[in-house]
C-alpha cells in the first residue's frame, strides 16, 4: 500500500522534513552507512578544531 501526502500533513510533517525522511530512507545501507560516518569524522574533526 502506498501513502499519499495526506496522511504526512495530518501527522504534522512538513514537507521538508518528510522529503529529507523520503531520500534517507531510500538509500541503499551501504550508503546511510558511509554518510553517518562521514558525518562522524567530521564532527569529530570540527570537535578537534576548537
Amino acid at each position: 500500500m502506498t501513502s499519499n501526502g495526506d496522511d504526512r500533513t495530518r501527522s504534522g510533517g512538513s514537507a521538508a522534513e518528510t522529503g529529507l525522511v523520503d531520500r534517507w530512507t531510500a538509500l541503499d545501507r551501504g550508503w546511510q552507512a558511509l554518510a553517518l560516518g562521514l558525518g562522524v569524522v567530521a564532527a569529530h574533526l570540527v570537535g578537534q578544531a576548537l
